[in-house]
């Protein structure tokens, strides 16, 4: 009989464990019921209507954009600002570039179509969003907005890792690595998750921001299983993994400084916001490590606690009850 390496059981382990993790969040959403996501392109439409009838084209797209196009049309100063939006040589260079990008949304429909069904299975009584485009003009703080029940992505912050212009306009390299087409259905379920659950979460102790975080990472794991973890989080693999390797080391350094309940937002932005790496750790370390923290902690509480729902876990602000009843621990 041979003996089975130490690699197979290792993959085995592995394996098991991970099936056990997923299991939460392994849904059949075949019988969800919801109209396929139908991308509208304001931004295409608008680029491409005729400036020198200007007034009359955007009276015409006002009908299908009234979120974009509520100003007065009649109002000479609103028709000279639009004109002068779409003539601009550089916006049009960002439009063409876009277009050329994404000549069509057919794959990002089917994957928010796909995302919508978890987000309608674990939260029948929400309404599924309108899904508009539009060029930004590099706006970089607003790649996606969602209120009203409308979500609007700025397909031009999503150009990809090599688009020079990012560069041009001083956005660091770890934002930019994530402006590449596959955060898109990422940042659009974030998005809803922060507005319709988080707006109002009290902002007190370090604690309570990394499961706020971390409620947030949890929300992605249930409605885009299929997504892996560093594009949840917008890690590396090597990050991902530094993270796993040192997760009781960060953990004994915010114990042994005093750091998990601090109401000093000095010091929690420091494990929060984003940036290049963790200035207390490595240089290999990633930036806002409390968020990745908040996560396995989350994780672990909807694991130990099975009749909690998602819903039930959004509207939890109670951080102290989520790491108790959570069981954490971290690996050694």
């Amino acid at each position: 009989m041979k003996t089975k390496s130490p690699i197979f059981l290792f993959f085995i382990i592995f394996l098991f464990f991970s099936c056990n993790f997923n299991k939460r969040t392994d849904i059949d959403v075949s019988d969800v019921k919801i109209k396929d996501v139908k991308i509208k392109r304001y931004g295409k439409d608008l680029f491409e209507i005729n400036p020198d009838n200007i007034k009359n084209e955007l009276k015409r797209l006002a009908k299908n954009y009234k979120y974009f196009l509520d100003a007065d049309l009649d109002d000479t100063l609103n028709i000279i600002q639009i004109h002068e939006y779409i003539t601009d040589p550089k916006l049009i260079e960002i439009y063409n570039k876009s277009i050329k990008k994404y000549p069509e949304l057919n794959n990002l429909e089917d994957d928010l179509t796909l995302a919508f069904k978890y987000y309608k299975y674990y939260f029948p009584d929400k309404k599924i969003p309108e899904v508009f485009t539009y060029i930004s003009g590099l706006q970089y703080e607003y790649p996606v907005q969602y209120f009203d029940n409308i979500l609007i992505i700025a397909l031009d912050l999503y150009l990809g890792k090599d688009y020079i212009p990012y560069r041009q306009i001083g956005l660091p390299a770890y934002k930019i690595k994530r402006m590449e087409e596959e955060y898109i259905e990422n940042d659009c379920m974030k998005e809803i998750a922060e507005v319709n659950f988080l707006q109002q979460e009290p902002k007190r102790t370090f604690l309570d921001e990394i499961i706020k975080k971390g409620k947030v990472l949890y929300f992605l794991d249930a409605v885009i299983p299929q997504t892996p973890d560093t594009v949840k989080i917008g890690f590396t693999s090597n990050q991902l993994q530094w993270c796993s390797d040192n997760e009781a080391n960060i953990w004994k350094f915010l114990i042994n400084n005093n750091i998990l309940f601090s109401a000093d937002y000095q010091v929690i932005k420091k494990f929060t916001l984003d940036g290049p790496f963790t200035a207390a750790f490595s240089k290999e370390s990633p930036a806002r490590i409390g968020n990745w923290l908040g996560w396995q902690i989350v994780r672990a509480y909807m694991n130990k606690n099975k009749d909690v729902t998602l819903n039930e876990l959004m509207l939890e602000t109670d951080a102290q009850k989520i790491l108790t009843k959570s069981k954490y621990k971290p690996k050694k």
